[in-house]
């Protein structure tokens, strides 16, 4: 008897936790103010990224999103879920320069994660091309993400010092770089 609780136990608490640590898709509207001209005003909203990378707990976070991902089958769904975890990413790069003292290391840091899953919603969602799904609707949502970056990325760029300042432009490379691949699909 003391078996059949003590595993239901487990089994309540696991519950628990991964209720807990449930990815949240409210979306939070960010500002950006950029004296530089950037891309006119997008309508696209960035989603609130919830734990930000300095928090202690943050890689819990990390590993439920490395598991959904290995969950996944489809292409679209994949595509879908890196474009969502790279729109945190950039808020959360965002978020770490304006709210955070100190932080525009790791912001650049969190800004190059966001590419690299921007980059893979890129390559998923031209695999799906290739195994005959419909990418219209997605790549419409990369192509307004990825302005939404570039735009994200100036105002970042008049916050970072000196000697982040070859990874601003190393990104803003691969942000124009992006653009020519999406209206490629």
């Amino acid at each position: 008897m003391s078996y059949k609780r003590l595993g239901f136990s487990f089994i309540i608490f696991f519950i628990a936790i991964y209720i807990t640590l449930a990815t949240a898709y409210a979306q939070v509207a960010s500002s950006t103010a950029s004296e530089q001209p950037a891309p006119t005003s997008i309508s696209y909203q960035l989603p609130y990224p919830g734990m930000l990378p300095d928090n202690p707990l943050y890689f819990l976070k990390a590993l439920r999103d490395k598991l959904t991902v290995f969950f996944l089958s489809k292409p679209l769904d994949k595509a879908s879920f890196s474009l969502l975890q790279s729109d945190k990413d950039v808020e959360a790069s965002y978020l770490l320069v304006t709210q955070e003292a100190g932080k525009t290391t790791l912001a650049v840091t969190t800004f190059s994660q966001g590419q690299d899953n921007f980059e893979d919603a890129i390559n998923q969602t031209a695999a799906a091309k290739k195994q005959g799904y419909s990418i219209t609707e997605i790549s419409k949502k990369l192509l307004a993400a990825n302005q939404k970056h570039i735009q994200i990325l100036h105002a970042l760029g008049q916050q970072i010092g000196k000697n982040d300042a070859q990874t601003f432009q190393t990104e803003n490379e691969r942000a124009s770089t992006f653009t020519k691949q999406i209206k490629a699909l």
